[in-house]
């Protein structure tokens, strides 16, 4: 069969505003691979309305795949509504995190035939099987789809347990003129429980994690290729600290010469500093770290498991490396302590720590968190447009403040926070180009947004949109 996947085109700013054109969602080339892998033709592409159909003439595909977060699903719907009637022979399928806690809403609103519920390296190429042997109503647990009014396989989320069953991403998958970018993949799912994240629901809490040589088999392939620079796609990479150390000792031996990121936390960084100076070695240029809140009370609510000593402990052994260091902050908590006054603290907070980029966004409650449970429990969901769902839109209703007030402090802080920095920031940008950790492109992007938010005066909406 022929199954073209699509990444949809993002129009929303959030963190995709730092991009410039569109960024594939890893996940559905994985799933391409597979189907490639089973004997299929896959082929991975962007996709809007305005371009939908002229690729679905080009390729003739015998479905069509897609996979969405969020505040890209209202895109995805109606895509799979243009779809729908143009090409009726056409199976539709999506995946995805708000796909796999949110699919009696995608089928019913989207009217797709289906819904991939978890990951899909397995069970999509079973479903490809079963439309090839003409059933098109398998019984596979995770592949949902809707008949005579009940929807069908819904039970289980379908995840897998031998990772070593992830196929390779290769170039030929993507379509002609699209950049491949490999991934590394050590592990999948999250041994934290934080509430404003779906990881540990999606993957049913579980933590899987590759063995050592399959990751180095998986480099030697891509650095064969000509790729030397890598994202670690894993949720949190320093959750097994033996593996990498091992990891990092390989890389060196080997002298493979790349240069990689990762996220991590600041607990597993205090837990053994010398490892991440073996990170650096092994050619570490950027650790991601949510840290969210500087505030005591809600850092415990959140679950995060850190404190402030670890927090300056963190960001004294990374700034002694030549890693540079992106910090993750969340506007808002959804309880108590959204007031004025504690969101002030918390952006004096990240002022006076000596932090490399701050990456600020409003709290939002994704389907499949706690925050999201906990906020519709209470009936303080405001809406569910979920195109706002952007992380720099406030979609609930606050205790303490209203919902526009505390969108409001998402610029402020930034405007704040880098203020701080003084003359500081210069070092901290220059370092991170010249390391390879953010792109000149990236700078740039932050720079216009600045510019067009707090010279031109123009809404923060309006600098961070990618509509133009």
């Amino acid at each position: 069969m022929k199954i073209l996947c699509i990444s949809p085109k993002a129009t929303i700013g959030g963190l995709e505003a730092l991009h410039s054109g569109n960024q594939l969602i890893q996940g559905i080339i994985y799933v391409a691979a597979a189907a490639k892998r089973a004997g299929h033709e896959a082929q991975v592409d962007f996709g809007g309305l305005d371009d939908i159909a002229d690729k679905i003439d080009q390729f003739k595909p015998d479905i069509v795949g897609l996979s969405c977060v969020t505040a890209t699903y209202p895109m995805t719907r109606d895509i799979i509504r243009k779809i729908k009637p143009l090409f009726p022979d056409v199976k539709t399928i999506i995946g995805g995190h708000h796909a796999t806690f949110m699919y009696r809403e995608v089928i019913d609103e989207s009217g797709v035939d289906y819904v991939c519920r978890g990951e899909g390296e397995e069970v999509f190429p079973l479903l490809l099987e079963a439309l090839s042997q003409g059933d098109p109503h398998p019984a596979i647990p995770g592949i949902v789809f809707k008949k005579d009014g009940l929807f069908h396989n819904d039970q289980a989320i379908a995840i897998l347990d031998d990772l070593d069953k992830i196929p390779l991403c290769t170039p030929d998958l993507l379509a002609p003129g699209l950049k491949f970018s490999p991934k590394l993949v050590s592990s999948r799912g999250c041994p934290f429980k934080c509430s404003f994240c779906s990881i540990s629901a999606f993957y049913n809490g579980k933590y899987r994690q590759r063995k050592v040589e399959d990751v180095i088999a998986d480099v030697e392939r891509f650095v064969g290729w000509g790729y030397d620079n890598f994202w670690f796609h894993d949720d949190t990479l320093t959750a097994d600290l033996r593996w990498v150390r091992e990891f990092c000792n390989q890389v060196i031996e080997r002298g493979f010469g790349i240069t990689w990121n990762c996220m991590s936390r600041v607990d597993t960084i205090c837990r053994d500093p010398e490892l991440v100076a073996l990170m650096a070695k092994a050619g570490c240029r950027l650790i991601s770290i949510g840290v969210e809140s500087g505030i005591p009370e809600i850092i415990e609510r959140m679950h995060k498991k850190i404190d402030h000593d670890q927090i300056r402990q963190a960001i004294r052994i990374l700034n002694n490396t030549n890693i540079s260091h992106n910090w993750f902050m969340i506007i808002g908590s959804g309880d108590e302590f959204d007031t004025p006054e504690y969101i002030k603290m918390n952006i004096k907070f990240f002022c006076s720590f000596k932090f490399g980029l701050v990456l600020v966004s409003v709290l939002t409650p994704f389907p499949g968190t706690e925050i999201f449970e906990k906020l519709r429990a209470e009936n303080r969901i405001l809406h569910y447009d979920w195109e706002k769902y952007d992380i720099t839109h406030c979609v609930y209703q606050p205790l303490g403040m209203s919902p526009r007030e505390l969108e409001s402090y998402l610029k402020k802080a930034y405007f704040r926070i880098y203020l701080s920095m003084g003359l500081r920031i210069i070092p901290v940008i220059r370092h991170a180009i010249r390391s390879g950790a953010v792109s000149r492109e990236k700078i740039s992007r932050i720079i216009r947004i600045f510019w067009h938010t707090y010279i031109l005066r123009k809404s923060f909406d309006q600098a961070i949109s990618k509509r133009d």
